[in-house]
């Protein structure tokens, strides 16, 4: 399942609005009724009447097309299908049998768990041919979920989508819950003119659809005329080379969607959020992907994205094949052969990759596209043509290219790389990577210094934004603001966006989103209003966008929980408290939990807040930031003990927190543990150099044990570091010579 949030705006008259007509999501021991109608049968068959229209004119494409990944992405079951459901097979994936069976035309799913009588499912359509197929079951609310159980036509076996994940009913993640819902999750990239018609209100999808699969029409959106001699003439709009590369992008790509109405030829950011490497855990400090990324993400921060090269330079877009071969490095030759093209590096690749073309390791696309399996047996390469860097394997645990092969350890590849490359590995991905390490790891009192000079200097849009993000927790920080605000000018809405969130509440960053509330980037826009929620600066103007936006994401947790935030912020308690416990009964994991308990304190509920707090540190016991969150929770509420307890977990589990290492001092002073305080003060300095409360806080509990002399030299230390500290200033005077 793709999980890309995309969507396409309607297209031919003549082409049929589908509704969806569902069964209830599972019957116990019963023959299911059909998933689909005869009239949404009917009006979903391969091709589409569009594409054959096109055809008369452009017979060679559409022929081309009819055989692609692109045509077949999301069809209704067939004749092709049979031999996944025949004979009767049974497989047993983690704690669940499942027989595949035809019955009476139809193909059902018997899902049996834990000695219970079988759930019984009916497959009414499918995503994809080939290397795997995931099936579509009813379910209520017009959904359609997407079976976890799928099959690879390669091998003629089921296997589990999610690896070895063997996840339970009862959470999230499981298939027939609401992380599975196709509507939301894939039903954008594979259908044409899909529009998922959520009702808020009913928490129902009314979704309907062009045609199945990614027809002309989806890339395309062709202006319609009078028929000429029965054949629609279609005039194509000309897009510039960036807009197509959005097209392509607007499905190839893990982003947030705004608006649920792209059409071919709409520029990306009036409709979606890239999601970069600021994002936690989705990409490598390298930009490597590491989570399912796609290809547009990687590709706007890669040297070739930002040179000029675009989709259609390597792939056929109707076949949807590479227009030249990569396993003879053919491909990449077209630019990188001597004395090299269109501004690229000439390559000798033989001299340049040291691997004789008799041995494994010798095409670009190992080294420099390497692949990654996501849903267990799809190989997906990296389009962010990176360099292997064993040394980040050693340092950083990035992974590199030549271990995919190579089975001796990265030290072993380490030597290689600096025998053949020396100097020339120190390259600026090499520094990227060892910035944006530093960073995640930072503690907030100073800002990261190789972070900020990389903002400053960095060539690459995405990259640029990037880091404008992960400067987010020093933009207080006089140096780290005015770089930001200097960026706010870009022509590049990547940068100003990232900019705008990472001012947002500091009075530069108000000042900011004032001036681009009328921005044509809808991107920008939406961040400039949101920047402003909370304050009195908030703009009534902004308002009907901002709803449009959330009516379009709060049908899954985090858009629930988003909009509980902006009804929170225009004073709407109730409300917002409704859409916080809606997202944590969606999901039940620890982050909704987490959240709910926020937004259940603000709206003042504290003993509410701190069960779903307690719930968060349950479900995650080692997430230090859960445990710290508890641990102010209960200083607010005077139980000293229990907010002792919580901070020195939070520091077990992560020994580099600053500030609760400074909490915990504070915690231990009010608990009469002055030393422990002292101590967990100083490891506090150690780790907030920039700082200038520890050494203050350690002048008060030296006060408080009589130690005269040890609470100026604290006070001056704090002094020192910020010399306008008043009330470090009023201490020293207060303390008493010996």
């Amino acid at each position: 399942m793709s999980g890309r949030f995309a969507t396409v705006a309607p297209m031919r008259q003549f082409l049929f609005a589908v509704s969806i007509v569902l069964l209830a999501a599972c019957q116990r021991a019963q023959t299911p009724q059909p998933v689909v109608s005869a009239d949404l049968r009917a009006r979903s068959l391969f091709p589409d009447a569009q594409s054959v229209a096109c055809a008369k004119c452009h017979q060679k494409e559409f022929d081309e097309w009819a055989v692609s990944q692109h045509a077949h992405a999301n069809r209704l079951v067939g004749t092709n299908d049979i031999a996944a459901f025949t004979p009767p097979r049974e497989v047993t994936l983690g704690s669940f049998d499942t027989k595949m069976s035809v019955e009476n035309g139809r193909f059902i799913f018997a899902e049996s768990f834990s000695n219970q009588p079988p759930n019984i499912f009916e497959a009414g359509a499918v995503i994809g041919i080939s290397p795997l197929r995931q099936y579509l079951v009813g379910a209520h609310g017009g959904r359609l979920q997407t079976a976890v159980i799928s099959f690879d036509p390669r091998s003629n076996e089921w296997f589990n989508a999610q690896g070895t994940e063997d996840r339970q009913p009862h959470e999230w993640g499981f298939w027939t819950n609401r992380s599975m819902i196709w509507n939301v999750q894939c039903a954008f990239c594979h259908m044409t003119g899909l529009r998922k018609n959520y009702d808020v209100s009913n928490d129902v999808y009314r979704t309907t659809w062009d045609a199945m699969g990614i027809s002309c029409v989806q890339c395309h959106t062709a202006a319609e005329h009078p028929a000429t001699n029965g054949c629609v003439v279609c005039a194509l709009p000309k897009m510039t080379t960036n807009l197509m590369v959005e097209t392509c992008g607007s499905c190839h790509s893990r982003r947030e969607e705004f608006t649920g109405t792209f059409r071919a030829g709409d520029r990306y950011e009036d409709h979606y959020r890239v999601t970069l490497p600021d994002a936690p855990t989705i990409y490598y400090a390298d930009g490597q992907i590491r989570d399912e990324d796609f290809e547009y993400g990687s590709f706007l921060l890669s040297r070739m994205g930002n040179k000029g090269v675009a989709c259609l330079d390597c792939h056929n877009p109707h076949t949807g094949k590479l227009k030249l071969a990569a396993t003879n490095n053919a491909l990449c030759l077209q630019c990188h052969i001597p004395p090299g093209q269109r501004g690229a590096i000439a390559i000798n690749f033989v001299n340049h990759g040291h691997h004789s073309m008799t041995n494994a390791g010798w095409l670009c696309v190992d080294c420099h596209m390497p692949e990654t399996k996501y849903m267990a047996r799809d190989p997906r390469r990296d389009h962010g043509f990176t360099s292997p860097d064993p040394q980040l394997t050693i340092d950083l645990g990035i992974p590199n290219a030549c271990d995919r092969c190579h089975t001796n350890g990265a030290a072993w590849d380490n030597d290689w790389t600096k025998k053949w490359y020396g100097e020339k590995m120190e390259r600026p991905a090499r520094k990227r990577a060892y910035a944006m390490a530093h960073a995640a790891r930072a503690d907030d009192s100073a800002p990261p210094r190789d972070l900020l000079a990389l903002f400053e200097s960095e060539e690459i849009p995405a990259w640029r934004a990037t880091y404008a993000g992960m400067l987010a927790p020093w933009s207080d920080r006089p140096e780290v603001t005015a770089a930001l605000v200097a960026a706010a000018t870009n022509s590049n809405m990547l940068i100003r966006s990232a900019v705008l969130r990472s001012l947002a509440g500091q009075p530069s960053g108000i000042r900011l989103a004032q001036q681009m509330l009328t921005e044509t980037s809808k991107l920008v826009r939406i961040d400039a209003a949101w920047s402003l929620l909370g304050s009195d600066q908030f703009p009534a103007a902004s308002i009907a966008e901002i709803e449009s936006y959330l009516d379009n994401i709060c049908d899954q947790p985090a858009g629930a929980l988003r909009r509980a935030e902006f009804l929170l912020a225009l004073g709407r308690q109730a409300e917002a408290e409704s859409w916080a416990q809606k997202a944590a009964l969606w999901d039940p994991s620890a982050a909704p939990q987490h959240a709910l308990g926020r937004i259940l304190h603000a709206v003042g509920k504290t003993d509410e807040a701190l069960a779903c707090m307690i719930r968060a540190t349950q479900l995650v016991p080692d997430d230090a930031g859960f445990h710290y969150d508890l641990s102010l929770l209960y200083g607010e509420m005077n139980r000293t003990a229990e907010a002792l307890a919580q901070l020195k977990e939070t520091v077990r589990l992560d020994p580099k927190f600053g500030r609760a290492w400074y909490n915990l001092g504070l915690a231990s002073a009010a608990a009469e543990q002055l030393d422990d305080a002292l101590a967990a003060l100083q490891k506090a300095q150690a780790l907030m150099p920039d700082s200038p409360d520890p050494s203050f806080a350690r002048a008060t509990v030296f006060l408080r044990q009589q130690k005269n002399s040890e609470a100026r030299a604290a006070a001056g230390a704090a002094l020192k570091i910020s010399p306008g500290f008043q009330q470090a200033k009023q201490l020293l005077e207060q303390i008493p010579a010996n």
